[in-house]
């Protein structure tokens, strides 16, 4: 939460230094622009929770050439949920259940620009995350030290995963900044706490839409 709400006050005055009308003699093609983003995240746990919903905000960085280019993005999603893992006990293994609260998660794809025009630009794109869930606790008490440090592990195991995504959305260019809207879907992991077996969904889901502003090139451009 820390190093979010540092990128946040670094982003916003980066942002807010930039005159808006030095935006609009800007091209989209290479070009940084960097964003302020807010949407929904929908998600299953592997106990309890089928198909929640919870609101998300973050940053993100879209740096474009002419037919592609990088995005980088940083958010957090507000849930609440229960999870669980094995546990050996006397009578074989069991389900110990664990409160779940809140995700982070930084991203890195690769992105495409088909279908340009002037003021509109659709895209795609294809990468991978890092997806943690931001605190575990216990639901009951262990019965020794020993207990605790193996469930401790189990849960390190479960809380963090690299998964790939794809994204789709378009980029809108209006007067002194652009809107953007998209929608992207990642393949969690099994040993992940919010991957869930069919029925569930196995995929993790986001709708997300935000301002970018154009803050210069993205190239070196000789003098």
């Amino acid at each position: 939460m820390r190093l979010l709400r540092v990128l946040v006050a670094t982003s916003f005055a980066a942002l807010f230094a930039q005159p808006s009308a030095a935006q609009d003699g800007r091209p989209f093609h290479d070009a940084w622009f960097w964003g302020v983003k807010g949407g929904t995240t929908v998600y299953s746990s592997n106990f309890g929770t089928d198909m929640g919903i919870a609101p998300m905000v973050g940053l993100d960085w879209l740096i474009t050439r002419t037919r592609g280019g990088l995005y980088v993005s940083a958010d957090q999603s507000f849930l609440s949920t229960t999870g669980s893992f094995k546990e050996t006990s006397s009578t074989g293994l069991v389900d110990r259940v664990v409160d779940l609260r809140h995700m982070q998660r930084v991203s890195l794809a690769m992105v495409g620009f088909p279908l340009q025009t002037p003021m509109f630009h659709p895209y795609v794109g294809l990468g991978a995350g890092m997806n943690r869930v931001g605190s575990v606790n216990f639901q009951t008490p262990f019965a020794g030290s020993a207990q605790a440090n193996v469930a401790a592990d189990s849960v390190s195991a479960k809380k963090v995963t690299f998964a790939p995504f794809v994204m789709l959305g378009a980029q809108q260019r209006l007067p002194g900044f652009s809107v953007f809207a998209h929608g992207t879907a990642t393949w969690l992991q099994k040993s992940f706490f919010l991957h869930s077996d069919p029925p569930k969904t196995k995929l993790g889901l986001t709708l997300e839409g935000g301002v970018r502003y154009n803050i210069g090139s993205s190239i070196d451009r000789q003098r």
